[in-house]
């Protein structure tokens, strides 16, 4: 395994699920990099962290529960991040939550909830991440957006749509403001990407749309989505900044 992340801090969102952000917590911690991760779950938190922990050892990582999309829990969680490590390289902003309904039916409860958690999360990352970023000698942010902010369903996505198409215009915003203090910011769009809880709940018809579009004739993986996330992230993507990549299309 690389160390292109030797003596580097990240902090990743939405860290301890079975899908992309525990992977790329993994492998981060792989490549040598300390890592602040979170999770709105406390159960899912402690036994991810006890599994990472005994893999890569407890001294490279920091573990809060945290409501991505609640100002105050995240601005602990970055003032956790100061006191135990005192400077940030990478942010990656993995927080996505998809409440479907059709558009007509769609109660304003859901389009708010669905936006904190998709979009306004990413936002206030960013915005506590950004002074500690400004110190960095190659600060990189990776937001995670969705294929479905460029081509829904055609069914009960339009809060999840807007607020991972909003994700691509704050990943823009950031790019052109951050390119005069050295500060990247690029975007992942995943599309159906597998994982255990995939189906779970979910609408046999939303993964089927999806499995529709795909080009080639498989799902995609968490590790081949972390594949992007870690390139840009890392020095072989320096000259890279406010760009869109979609994974799994």
């Amino acid at each position: 395994m690389s160390a292109r992340f030797e003596g580097r801090i990240a902090v990743v969102n939405a860290a301890a699920g079975a899908g992309i952000g525990g992977e790329v917590v993994r492998r981060l911690l792989a490549e040598g990099a300390s890592v602040a991760f979170s999770d709105v779950s406390a159960r899912r938190l402690e036994r991810f962290t006890a599994e990472v922990s005994e893999e890569y050892g407890a001294d490279r990582i920091l573990a809060e529960a945290v409501d991505a999309g609640d100002e105050e829990q995240v601005r602990r969680f970055f003032a956790s991040l100061r006191d135990r490590f005192g400077a940030l390289d990478v942010l990656v902003n993995s927080v996505g939550l998809n409440r479907l309904a059709p558009f007509a039916q769609t109660p304003t409860e859901i389009w708010r909830q669905v936006l904190g958690a998709s979009l306004t999360s990413h936002f206030l990352h960013a915005r506590e991440a950004w002074p500690l970023l400004l110190e960095s000698s190659a600060p990189s942010i990776v937001n995670i957006s969705s294929l479905a902010a460029r081509d829904p369903a055609p069914f009960g996505e339009v809060s999840y749509a807007s607020a991972k198409g909003g994700v691509l215009g704050l990943t823009h915003a950031l790019a052109a403001e951050g390119a005069a203090h050295g500060i990247r910011a690029n975007a992942v769009l995943p599309g159906l990407i597998w994982n255990e809880r995939l189906t779970a709940g979910v609408d046999p018809e939303y993964v089927d749309s999806y499995r529709a579009k795909r080009r080639f004739a498989r799902d995609g993986s968490p590790d081949e989505v972390a594949d992007v996330i870690l390139f840009l992230a890392s020095s072989e993507s320096r000259n890279l900044t406010g760009q869109e990549i979609t994974v799994g299309a």
